[in-house]
């Protein structure tokens, strides 16, 4: 069984430390999506190809994040994590480097495989941390990383875009990979091993009902957002007329919301259940969707669909991540990595629909393909927590 290092008091400082990687495993998942119109001019690509770098990145952690817990189950997690950011930082550095498109999606082949070691471990290490009463609120600060990564990183990676090269953001990006990597030396006192895993815990995760399921749920809620928001520049501009330097403005407000989203959601799991909390985020969040769709032309309403879509779509990963971590704390690490795995894969996914879809019929229907993405989640969603109850009920028997 998985040890972990429960403190008397909350490792405040621990939580955050490790909110920092899940911050830069966000933000050089999704600078390019900030910095799409600096890197098609300096790449002479179009930025509809944009959307392939975000893909690239995602396929790469969603295929490498459960192989590494396989592979390296026995090192210390920490070990594991901090590798990981190191190699995040070379791989930024070997994008600022590139010359051509080819070269800069390799590089985001690098990051995403790197990212693959970052995020489980940052939730394996986050779970264990904080006793069973306070793990919703612990795993909101760890998952915070990802929507701070929306409010400060995405947008500050735009604006900076339009102060300097783009290959000097990555450079920066890759001195906050390193910084990270030294705050977590410091305060994460966790040095323990995860449980062994095998490749045929890897397959029983990936067939019972009780976790595929669950983790089928986190993959289309994803694919849902990113049907719409890998080309959220392009579609703001196209529908609602927004130049391209308010393209910030428009991803703060999405990153804001989505803090706060995330903010409450792991207190509520904690007093309500991760299950309630997962049905309010998965209807407010087709709430947006469909308003930003069917609204005309009116760029107030616009945000307020925005604020809408982003605070129930990031409410939704704390408890998710709860959810996932209590499913067999045995092997947490490995449910939480195929978690994350489905989380980016989703993201592949749903950026592949929105340049496939904003090629054959315009960006204006993208939020529509989203929300009927969503719907098939939402069937998943009950789905699975049907398949919990009745393994519960089991008394953990097979599925």
């Amino acid at each position: 069984m998985e040890t972990t290092t429960i403190t008397k008091t909350f490792p405040l400082w621990a939580l955050v430390s490790l909110s920092s990687a899940y911050f830069m495993v966000g933000t050089s998942s999704l600078s390019v999506i900030a910095l799409t119109w600096q890197i098609s001019d300096g790449l002479q690509v179009p930025p509809s190809d944009i959307a392939f770098l975000v893909t690239v990145f995602a396929l790469a952690f969603a295929i490498a994040a459960p192989l590494t817990q396989v592979l390296f189950s026995g090192y210390a997690r920490i070990k594991i994590l901090c590798t990981g950011l190191g190699l995040l930082a070379l791989a930024l550095i070997l994008g600022a480097a590139s010359t051509s498109y080819e070269m800069l999606f390799v590089s985001r082949g690098l990051m995403g495989l790197s990212a693959a070691a970052i995020s489980p471990m940052c939730s394996a290490i986050g779970a264990g941390l904080a006793p069973p009463e306070q793990q919703g609120r612990a795993m909101g600060i760890v998952f915070a990383g990802l929507t701070f990564a929306s409010v400060l990183g995405t947008p500050i990676s735009a604006y900076l875009g339009t102060l300097m090269s783009w290959r000097l953001v990555h450079l920066l990006l890759a001195l906050v990979a390193l910084s990270s990597m030294a705050s977590i030396l410091y305060f994460v006192k966790d040095r323990q091993a995860g449980a062994p895993i095998s490749f045929s815990h890897l397959v029983e995760a990936m067939t019972r009902i009780r976790s595929s399921f669950t983790v089928l749920t986190t993959f289309l809620q994803m694919t849902a957002i990113f049907c719409t928001y890998a080309l959220i520049a392009p579609f703001m501009s196209h529908k609602f007329g927004l130049p391209e330097n308010l393209i910030a403005l428009v991803l703060l407000a999405y990153g804001v919301n989505g803090v706060l989203g995330n903010v409450f959601a792991g207190r509520l799991s904690d007093r309500f259940g991760p299950e309630k909390v997962i049905f309010v985020t998965l209807a407010g969040l087709g709430a947006g969707f469909f308003m930003i769709w069917a609204i005309g032309p009116n760029l107030w309403l616009a945000f307020i669909a925005i604020v809408i879509w982003s605070a129930f779509g990031m409410m939704f990963h704390s408890p998710q991540q709860q959810r996932i971590a209590n499913i067999d704390p045995e092997r947490r690490s490995l449910l939480l990595a195929l978690n994350a795995a489905a989380l980016y894969l989703g993201i592949s996914v749903g950026s592949w629909i929105s340049n496939f879809v904003s090629v054959r019929w315009g960006y204006e229907v993208l939020p529509l393909v989203s929300l009927v993405v969503l719907s098939a989640c939402a069937i998943i969603f009950s789905t699975s927590v049907f398949a919990m109850g009745r393994g519960k009920n089991a008394a953990g028997g097979p599925d």
